[in-house]
């Protein structure tokens, strides 16, 4: 079991209902992955994905133009 089990057991032992304990779940990965994020932007690289760097694409489509205000 892993720490979502373990939080799981604690929630349903504290009596919080399923939709909130799950609500809490998402919470708490949600400021995981931004702090990831975060730290991947301090490290000057790209975040980390499923495909590897050599398989990146490039943009080749029409160049940035200037919206109106």
């Amino acid at each position: 079991m892993n720490i979502d089990g373990a939080t799981a057991v604690i929630y349903a032992e504290l009596g919080f209902p399923a939709p909130l304990a799950r609500g809490l779940f998402c919470l708490s990965r949600s400021v995981g992955i931004l702090a990831h994020a975060w730290e991947q932007m301090q490290q000057g690289g790209r975040n980390k994905g499923p495909i590897p760097r050599d398989m990146i694409w490039s943009y080749t489509g029409h160049s940035p133009r200037k919206v109106p205000d």
